[in-house]
């Protein structure tokens, strides 16, 4: 695809253009993005509100379609067909795990590639943070925390949130892509769904979210990916340590 610099509604975007430099118009509408990066989420915007710039005509990296990404968002809020690990049956085992490995493999090679998992015994409980930070380079970086007593829902968004965190220490700031396979997480950070408690740690974690312009996917749980199955085993163990406390 062709790009060049414009203006989208007072905002700075990339906008895709023709061979001639004009806005490539679909159906009314105008393909952008907000950054030049590999794995920038890729808009429709009216035609009628986009401004194309004078300067050089550039050839971006590949992103994502927001589309596309919304209609994989609402697939798993209507419920993915693969049943909750430990029930499945055959079909559904093999389903779920060839849908992770085809998701991770999709993704682009210069991203990080966050696996996260919250744990809790009693729900509210005992309760466990956990993820790996797996670096476009091979370099893995991974935390736990113990959380004292709360739900699996705190679990799992403060889990997200130390990945992110994780990013900021190493100093990374490429595309970012986090895979969990908490629903509720997934809807009340990237699909709008309301939240009725959390309302402050979803907050945090959206600014984190935000910050790194990270795009957020959900995956089965347990089904052979070897680092969620580590964030899920850190988890765990930040249950354990509450249960010491």
């Amino acid at each position: 695809m062709a790009w060049r610099a414009g203006d989208f509604k007072g905002k700075d975007v990339w906008i895709e253009v023709t061979a001639a430099g004009l806005p490539a118009i679909r159906g009314g509408r105008v393909s952008m993005r907000y950054s030049p990066k590999q794995g920038a989420t890729i808009y429709r915007g009216g035609a009628a509100s986009i401004t194309v710039g004078t300067g050089p005509i550039l050839d971006l990296p590949a992103g994502l379609s927001a589309d596309d990404m919304q209609k994989a968002r609402t697939q798993a809020g209507r419920g993915s067909g693969f049943g909750k690990a430990g029930t499945r049956s055959k079909a559904q085992a093999a389903a779920a795990q060839q849908s992770a490995a085809e998701l991770v493999a999709s993704l682009p090679k210069d991203a990080a590639l966050c696996f996260t998992d919250g744990a809790c015994k009693g729900n509210p409980g005992p309760a466990g943070a956990g993820c790996v930070v797996k670096l476009p380079g091979g370099e893995h970086h991974e935390g736990h925390r113990a959380l004292g007593t709360g739900t699996n829902n705190i679990g799992e968004l403060t889990a997200i949130g130390m990945a992110l965190d994780i990013l900021d220490q190493v100093g990374f700031d490429g595309p970012v892509h986090i895979l969990t396979d908490s629903k509720y997480s997934t809807g009340v950070l990237s699909m709008g769904w309301k939240a009725k408690a959390n309302k402050a740690l979803i907050a945090t974690v959206k600014d984190k979210v935000r910050k790194h312009d990270a795009t957020i996917h959900w995956i089965a749980g347990h089904v052979g990916i070897a680092e969620n199955e580590r964030a899920d085993a850190l988890a765990n163990l930040g249950v354990e340590e509450s249960r010491g406390r």
